[in-house]
């Protein structure tokens, strides 16, 4: 595995992210962000697991990501009080949320539906098939980059008619 090229302060912070998690399960966040930030092409779990050479564990981490999508709101709560120690913002805060949809298709895609298309293109279409992911962002001014949004949380939006679409819980 290669966190042995990470900064301690980086491992420092994903234990801290790992810390409102079951300990059970904690110690995978560390090797499955490596692999995400070490991962080359397409960004999909499958590359992280190759990117942090997990594989032949690959189950675990697959189950883990569940586990970790039910404690999102708490992760995301150590993230935010880890930004703001590090960047050290002024007197306020500048939060910003986005619910771009993004096109999707086939009639199995769970969650998806009809939603306004706030960039409809040269093709006028109005209305695109897919998801609306509803971020959080906290809004910072970069010396180099400009303004850019670090995302802090993000949840699906699903009409209520589209809920039938969603494979029930069955825990």
């Amino acid at each position: 595995m290669a966190t042995r090229n990470l900064p301690a302060e980086v491992v420092s912070w994903i234990g801290q992210l790992a810390s409102v998690l079951h300990r059970r399960v904690a110690g995978r966040l560390l090797p499955l962000l490596v692999g995400a930030l070490f991962a080359q092409g397409r960004q999909t779990v499958a590359s992280w697991l190759r990117g942090g050479e997990l594989g032949a564990d690959f189950r675990l981490y697959y189950y883990f990501l569940g586990s970790l999508g039910r404690n999102v709101k708490a992760v995301a709560r150590v993230l935010f009080g880890i930004a703001v120690r590090v960047i050290v913002p002024g007197d306020r805060l500048l939060l910003a949320l986005d619910d771009t949809p993004t096109k999707r298709y086939g009639p199995l895609v769970e969650g998806a539906g009809i939603h306004h298309n706030p960039t409809p293109g040269p093709a006028g279409q109005k209305f695109l098939y897919g998801h609306v992911w509803v971020t959080l962002s906290w809004v910072v001014r970069h010396r180099w980059w400009g303004t850019i949004g670090l995302p802090l949380l993000a949840m699906l939006y699903v009409r209520q008619k589209n809920l039938k679409s969603i494979a029930p819980c069955t825990k």
